[in-house]
């Protein structure tokens, strides 16, 4: 058992940072949101909102499937990305209200903080900005300290309806990656049971990552996911279980880890490619120019060409969004199952109906 209270509903009622949109509504948290896509066994993606555009494809395609959608940055990348919470906060609301005006009817939608491992004072920022959920990464910390640090996260964060995904079984650990005999061990890397249990329920979570074989960017090979764990550790936790690292999973990999009961998906690597491959290559040149003499990613220097991006010609912008909007409704169809989805959302007080 544990002394902390469940996590209210996100509403202005409990928290006086909540974004209400133009007709009415406001963001969804985790526990909302995922509730119905356990009992109907779909899943939710979540973006990783690395530029303006990525913002814009992806609610689009939300819009036009009518599937549920999590918008997300995580503490690593709104520096290099130039999106801290506040203008990602600032952003999603507006693009939100667009597509409210635009189509007519509401998507629901989470905006959540990803990932924050070193500056807890960036989940603060977060709820301050608006945002509906957070995610307390103390994976590295033992387990007890893990629990500790992240009771005291999730007791502030329920009190303003602000949802708490809590990570177990650190996603590419070290240990596993310098394993000359990963391929052979890797399961004795997976996150335990027992252990994502005990951090779900003396911890307090909503939602729990764990690793199963996944990692985050582009796989060199094809990992061996734990699909039997997840099972086990949904089972266990009785939360919904996250996975990151999406990117590069075969549609199949998605639709089966949902029937094990995942159901928040972390995908971000692949749409900003998609983003990247309609840049022109000349752009690109002077982006990969820089990123080598920062010794570093190109997605690592993004901030340094937001406005040169923005100012490309308006006919390759519109490209770029629609190819990523494409690419994200072909998997919501195919990987997430979440096309159509958005019914399950319309009893929510204060939500429009989706027609």
């Amino acid at each position: 058992m544990t002394d902390i209270s469940p996590c209210a509903d996100f509403s202005p009622a409990h928290n006086p940072h909540v974004r209400v949109f133009s007709d009415g509504s406001f963001f969804y948290n985790l526990r909302e949101l995922l509730a119905p896509a356990l009992q109907n066994h779909f899943g939710v993606p979540a973006i990783n909102c690395r530029s303006r555009h990525i913002v814009i494809a992806v609610l689009t395609a939300a819009w036009e499937e009518k599937s549920p959608i999590i918008l997300e940055i995580a503490e690593s990348e709104q520096k290099y990305c130039n999106m801290p919470p506040e203008r990602l906060a600032d952003m999603v609301h507006a693009e939100v209200n667009a597509m409210i005006e635009r189509y007519g009817y509401h998507v629901p939608v989470c905006l959540h903080m990803d990932h924050v491992q070193k500056d807890l004072t960036l989940i603060d920022r977060a709820i301050t900005a608006g945002f509906s959920s957070v995610e307390a990464d103390l994976s590295k910390l033992p387990l007890a300290e893990n629990i500790a640090k992240s009771r005291e996260v999730v007791k502030k964060a329920h009190s303003f309806g602000v949802s708490v995904e809590l990570e177990e079984g650190e996603i590419g650990a070290t240990s596993a990656l310098v394993d000359p005999n990963i391929d052979a061990n890797i399961e004795s890397y997976y996150t335990k049971a027992e252990d994502a249990a005990r951090l779900a329920k003396e911890g307090g979570a909503d939602a729990i990552a764990i690793f199963v074989g996944n990692g985050h960017g582009q796989y060199l090979k094809e990992p061996k996911i734990g699909f039997d764990r997840i099972r086990e550790v949904a089972s266990a936790a009785g939360i919904p279980v996250v996975l990151h690292g999406g990117s590069g999973l075969k549609p199949e990999v998605f639709r089966r880890a949902i029937e094990c009961g995942a159901a928040k998906f972390n995908y971000a690597t692949s749409v900003s490619d998609v983003l990247f491959e309609n840049l022109p290559a000349e752009f690109l040149g002077h982006m990969d120019a820089k990123a080598k003499e920062l010794n570093t990613a190109r997605r690592k220097v993004l901030y340094l060409f937001e406005e040169k991006i923005d100012a490309l010609p308006a006919e390759i912008l519109s490209k770029a969004r629609k190819a990523m909007e494409d690419h994200v409704r072909m998997m919501m169809r195919e990987a997430f199952l979440s096309v159509g989805q958005a019914k399950f959302y319309e009893k929510k007080a204060a939500m429009a109906a989706c027609h």
